[in-house]
This record gives C-alpha cells, structure tokens and sequence, in this order.
C-alpha cells in the first residue's frame, strides 16, 4: 500500500491548501502530518505562547479536517525520523508542503528532509503558499510576479480519503517541550473559527477606522487588522485575505483599502528580502555596519529593557503590553527596537530574539529586516531614533495607555507621567529614574558619526541597494485585470 503525506508547518489551515488540494486529486490514501520538534522549540526565537497558538489551531484544523474525510496525525520527534517510522508501516509515495522561509533550524531541517527523501526515493514536492521566488532573483520583475501570484484562484476546500495510523497523537500539543516559561495571558485564540471571526469583523467593519487607529497603541487593539498571527502561521491564506482586501466597500474608505492592501504587499515584500539572503538572521544586512554595536552589549540595559523597567514610561508600557498579550502595533514594535538599539546602544540580535519569543505572530522573514531596519544596519535607510516622550504625547495624550501598564506611576500627576526624571517625588525604589531620552540618544549619535568614519563601505551599500531595495512604479496605465487592481490599490513601494 502507498500514501502521500501532507507535511503541516505555517499552513494550519484547509481552504486554499495548495498540498492537501494535491494529495487529495491524486487518488492515494494520505496522512495529514504535523510535527512537534522539541529541538525547534528550544531555539532562542520561538517560546511557549508560539506554541498555544499553534496548539488551538491544530485542534480546530483536527475538526476541519475530519469534515472533509482527513484526519490529522501529529507525532514528536525529527521530521526524518518519523518519516522512516512511518515507512516501516506502509510505502510513502509522495510528502507533500508548502515552501517555507523560516530561521536557519527550519532550513537545515528542510535540507535533511531533502536528503532523506533522495535516499529512500520518495518525491518531494513543495507548493508557494507566498508570492515569495527561490533562488535567481529579478527585483524588477517581483511586483509583477507578485500580482500574478494573488490574482490566481484561490484553491476550492478538499475532501479525500485518510489512510488511518493507531493514534492521533492529538495528546502530544496538550505538553509544552521548550525550555522557557513564556506564556501569555491575554494572546489571540489561535484556530480557523477565531481566523474567520477577525477577517471578517475587519473586512465589513472595523477597517474604517483602520488608518485612524493603526499608530496608536490604545486605538489599534481594535483598528488594525489583527491578521498576523493567523497569516504568521497559515490559519488564513494570504491570497485569500488578499483578494477579499481588493473587494472591500468604498464606503470604508479607499485610504483604509488601499493603506491595507499595501501592508500585504509589504508582508511578502520583506519576506522576499530573506529568502534572498537569510543571513539576516545573524549578520548585519549591510556587511560593513556589522560591527557596530556587536562589543558594548550592557546586559543589565537589556534585562530592564525586556521587562519593561527601563524608566522611560512609553517604552516600558509597550514592553509590558507585548509581553502580557503577545502583540503590539506595528509602529510600537519599531519604536521598541530603536530604543534599544539607538538609546540602549545593545546590538541588535538579542532584542530580535527576546522579541521573536514575545510575538505570537513572528515570522522570520519579516522580523529580521525590520529589526535591521530599525536598528540602522542596514545602510539604506534613515536612523530612526524615535523620541518616546514625542511618541506619548501624539499616541497617549491622555497618559491612559501608561497609566494602565505602569501603575507604579500611579503617585506621579499628570504633568510628569510621560517624564518622571523630571518629577522630584518619584519613588525610585518602585520606578527606576532614567535619564532623558535626548541625552541618552546623543551619545548614540556621536557613535554612529565615528563609525561611519572609520566603517562605510560605498560597494557595499551599492549592493544592498541592488539586491534588496524597493523598486519604483511604473507610471504607465496597465491593462490587465491584475495590474488594473494594483494601479487602484497599491502603493508607491516598488
């Protein structure tokens, strides 16, 4: 007897299922296979709330899927390991996936796969799920390709014939295998149920404010999307989110469309950046700003940084919300690693990890740019140096978002919440004093100047540029139905 298996990784999902689409046209019995990898889950950038998402959504998947005539097998241990348990029980005809950008264990793990499946001469075959190109890259010809890639149908939902193992393993995402403690206690509901609920109550309503809110780190609970998660982990398809994006009403507001469909594009848009170089993960995107920072490390600015207790109070209570509830908006995240890597001076790849634990929506290929970004590494873009004092008083007027997260602050008025150094009757021994933000970003400044002295490399910069940077619109009137959608509701990225 032979079957296929349908390897699950970031795309717990059943509609528009590239593989599952495959496996279940193709005729044999089929495994649907997740694995549980205790050595993934010890790794530096994934941690204990990652995994109750993951959890809740392999479990209503398990429901979607037993509607469909599949069931879910979900076992522990190494992918090859499993694969060659299973071929002692019957003959693997096919193992069938989405590509995946993931960190460098994921890679590694993908190439042993590979070797494994050469050896025993079983076909792999791997399906976009992204409109993300391996290997030979044109940068000009992407937004092309990317267009083409979310104009295409969608994949109709699957039914098929499950070849039954002796037990689920369903038990086994009931026990945590990471070594870290990183719960949350007020994360998103993973599941494709949850998934549904949060498009659609944005898609009919909740984007008109979308624009309005998104900065804000009390309004954007509600205004963004709060599709990453379930985009991070494949519980919704991003061509399906994409073109339900390219339908949403006017009368929500054009702005409101087309600012979110271009944050979709941008999704992919870094994605593509580390695909293409994943070394971003551990080097510096710009190879001559690699050392900029990497031997001043103060462990102590970090720890007060990670919990929240650094003494400046916009920066502490986004600290606190992100780890409390495992998201924070998108500008906050940004303000969040510029503080550490401009006011802090910590080289970046410590901050990208603790933040990497504390996101239920990380995903590699989009936070190893961005941390990079944000921590002026990558040589092509302007030293964000977010002033948090400017931040509050645009994004907190009020002192409610400080108020709840730090109360602490609870003996300082009003008039000294955002800036208690300056308040005399600060109580250091419950709220630690810091300095002002100016001073502490001024000597970052003066760094910055005598390493770019000593350190710019104009070659380099070049090819960052030629590789990875933004391309420009064209300006001429496309014709197709695909560019007709991107020339109504794109943006000025490429």
């Amino acid at each position: 007897m032979s079957v296929n298996i349908v390897w699950l990784k970031r795309d717990l999902r059943v509609n528009d299922h590239n593989a599952l689409h495959y496996a279940a046209n193709d005729g044999l019995p089929i495994i649907v296979l997740y694995v549980v990898e205790p050595d993934y889950w010890n790794l530096e950038d994934t941690s204990a709330r990652q995994f109750t998402f993951i959890k809740e959504s392999l479990k209503s998947l398990a429901k979607n899927l037993e509607s469909r005539q599949f069931n879910l097998t979900v076992r522990k241990g190494s992918v090859t390991e499993i694969l060659s348990n299973i071929m002692k029980h019957v003959a693997i005809n096919k193992l069938l996936s989405h590509e995946e950008t993931g960190n460098s264990w994921t890679f590694k793990r993908d190439i042993e796969v590979k070797k494994w499946a050469r050896e025993n001469n079983v076909v792999w075959k791997e399906f976009k799920q992204k409109p993300v190109i391996r290997g030979n890259l044109n940068r000009d010809k992407w937004q092309e390709s990317a267009i083409e890639f979310f104009d295409d149908n969608t994949l109709s939902i699957p039914s098929g014939h499950s070849f039954l193992p002796r037990t689920t393993g369903l038990e086994l995402l009931d026990c945590y295998c990471g070594n870290d403690n990183f719960f949350a206690n007020d994360c998103q509901t993973g599941g494709i149920e949850s998934a549904h609920t949060v498009l659609n109550s944005f898609l009919e309503s909740r984007v008109k404010d979308y624009l309005y809110g998104i900065s804000s780190p009390l309004k954007s609970v509600r205004s963004s999307s709060r599709l990453s998660p379930y985009l991070a982990h494949g519980v919704l398809s991003l061509k399906d989110v994409m073109q339900k994006a390219w339908q949403i009403s006017d009368e929500l507001g054009s702005r409101n469309k087309s600012g979110f469909v271009s944050r979709l594009f941008w999704h992919s848009h870094f994605i593509q950046k580390f695909e293409t170089e994943p070394s971003h993960e551990f080097q510096a995107v710009n190879k001559s700003f690699d050392l900029m920072r990497r031997n001043e490390f103060d462990q102590d600015r970090f720890n007060s940084w990670r919990m929240g207790n650094t003494g400046v109070p916009f920066v502490d209570a986004c600290m606190r919300m992100l780890n409390h509830t495992g998201w924070i908006n998108f500008r906050m995240r940004a303000m969040l690693t510029a503080f550490s890597s401009y006011h802090l001076w910590l080289h970046w790849q410590k901050p990208a990890s603790h933040l990497a634990q504390m996101f239920i929506d990380y995903e590699p290929g989009i936070h190893y740019p961005q941390i990079q970004m944000q921590s002026g590494v990558t040589g092509i873009n302007p030293f964000r140096m977010y002033n948090p004092v400017k931040q509050a008083e645009k994004y907190d007027p009020k002192n409610e978002f400080v108020r709840k997260w730090i109360p602490e602050l609870a003996h300082v008025p009003n008039t000294f919440v955002q800036q208690p150094w300056l308040y005399p009757g600060l109580k250091e021994d419950i709220y630690p004093k810091s300095e002002s933000p100016e001073i502490l970003v001024k000597n970052s400044r003066l760094k910055i100047k005598e390493y770019l002295a000593t350190h710019a490399d104009p070659n380099e910069k070049q090819r960052v540029i030629k590789t990875h940077a933004s391309r420009k619109r064209t300006t001429n009137k496309p014709k197709t139905k695909s560019n007709d959608k991107l020339n109504k509701s794109q943006f000025s990225l490429f």
